[in-house]
């Protein structure tokens, strides 16, 4: 049930991408970035986009030529990341996604359907993470976040991260935080550190446990 819960969550997403694109009050970078300290009500991410201390409060969506990295940033409404597109939270962007050491908060929760690259470092997720699919070159990072709701990572082309040991970039990736199961489908990944408040449920994938996870239900992954 949980893995139907996450699966719906990115076929939903996605349907809605189209009235929430259209819905956009801007677009980043074709109508001009938001300055540092701006707020917008909604935002379509539409090439490189790079958000400093912005608040979006209407959500954002990143469609397929973009390539957001967002810091000391909040969106309000989720993100949805469309196939092709790149979502970078706290990271660089258009490169290896190297670590800003900053942090943000998205609320509404992240759906993502393949996605050309991941990295997620620091942020706050309320409302879950959802992603489905991978590129062929895309190594997906998820670093010391803190995820409140249920999440689900399926079908990655190449080994993810998902907290413990030294990320593809060369920075120690710290363990996550989730308050809720996390399902794992079709990938093989590294995981350590990690706290999950909830079940860790795996279908035809692999775990690398780099440094002990505490997990408060059950394991079926290792």
């Amino acid at each position: 049930m949980r893995k139907t819960y996450g699966a719906m969550v990115v076929v939903v997403a996605i349907a809605l991408y189209a009235s929430s694109a259209l819905a956009a009050d801007s677009a980043c970078p074709s109508g001009g970035t938001p300055a540092p300290g701006s707020k917008v009500k909604a935002l379509e991410v539409d090439g490189v986009c790079v958000l400093v201390g912005v608040k979006v409060v209407g959500g954002l969506t990143v469609d397929a030529t973009g390539a957001l990295s967002l810091q000391s940033s909040t969106v309000g409404g989720g993100i949805t990341v469309v196939p092709g597109g790149e979502l970078d939270l706290n990271a660089t962007t258009s490169g290896a996604g190297v670590p800003t050491g900053t942090s943000s908060t998205v609320d509404g929760g992240i759906a993502v359907l393949k996605a050309f690259d991941l990295d997620f470092w620091t942020a706050t997720v309320n409302g879950g993470i959802a992603v489905d699919g991978t590129s062929a070159i895309s190594l997906p990072t998820f670093c010391g976040n803190i995820v409140h709701g249920s999440s689900s990572f399926s079908n990655f082309a190449l080994l993810g991260t998902i907290g413990g040991g030294i990320a593809f970039v060369g920075v120690p990736c710290g363990g996550n935080f989730f308050d809720g199961s996390v399902s794992l489908t079709n990938l093989t990944t590294d995981m350590g550190g990690n706290t999950i408040k909830g079940d860790l449920l795996c279908t035809n994938s692999k775990v690398i446990v780099t440094a002990p996870n505490m997990i408060t239900g059950k394991n079926t992954c290792y």
